[in-house]
């Protein structure tokens, strides 16, 4: 946490897959591995990508819902096991690679006093070895993953609130502001009324990310890093399209 967190601070959560960390083939081959295993599907990875960046729960529910099988899946604990087990192997294979501007990122969010944090589908089995891997751990001040229990990601971000509250952020959602590189950060985002950021670093097309009218969008966090820089300490996107 910031020595002081000040009236005027912002919440910044982020997103970790194509956000922080570069997006990785071993993940949809975890999941591919996985509806294979559980659930006797064989998939493409274009049948998974799109339902990327909401809770685990979501992703499955979405998947299998429209491969005809029952949902909610009472079979997502073992689901779980299996996508980890898989995940698990492919990161000691092949580490977490840190996108361009992350940790100079978050570095320039601290220093002026910020609350740092993140929200993600990944639970802390799969998100943990890649936070400490890339080095980003000891920046962060609030790391909320998904659990069993939790099946939306809207969920997440309030719970990441309520964590940057008790450690000292007096803000809301107002002065919230969210960085994905998915549809679904940007429109829990904007269903909690924080203010969203796309970042054009993961698996989602552009023009998709645009259609979810992100409060702001950029083609990576360096450019981000140069408008903060540019524009002013306080700076916030501008005000929502109509």
């Amino acid at each position: 946490m910031p020595d002081v967190v000040t009236q005027a601070a912002r919440l910044w959560l982020f997103d970790i897959d194509g956000t922080l960390v570069a997006p990785s083939e071993d993940q949809l081959d975890a999941w591919v591995a996985t509806f294979r295993e559980v659930f006797g599907l064989e998939l493409a990875p274009a049948a998974i990508t799109a339902h990327l960046g909401q809770t685990f729960a979501e992703i499955v529910g979405a998947v299998i819902g429209a491969e005809g099988q029952p949902v909610p899946s009472p079979r997502i604990p073992e689901a779980l096991a299996a996508y980890t087990r898989h995940v698990r192997k492919a990161l000691a294979a092949r580490p977490a690679r840190l996108l361009p501007g992350a940790r100079e990122l978050l570095h320039f969010l601290r220093a002026r006093g910020d609350v740092v944090g993140i929200v993600t589908g990944n639970f802390a089995g799969e998100g943990e070895p890649k936070l400490t891997g890339v080095g980003l751990r000891d920046l962060l001040d609030v790391v909320v993953y998904a659990d069993l229990a939790t099946h939306a990601r809207d969920a997440l971000l309030r719970r990441a609130l309520a964590a940057a509250r008790a450690r000292g952020f007096r803000g809301d959602f107002a002065d919230t502001v969210v960085v994905g590189d998915s549809v679904h950060d940007i429109r829990s985002a904007r269903r909690t009324g924080a203010l969203a950021i796309a970042v054009c670093t993961g698996l989602t097309p552009p023009d998709m990310l645009v259609a979810a009218r992100p409060d702001h969008l950029v083609p990576d966090l360096p450019s981000l890093l140069v408008t903060l820089r540019k524009d002013g300490v306080r700076w916030v996107p501008s005000a929502r399209p109509d």
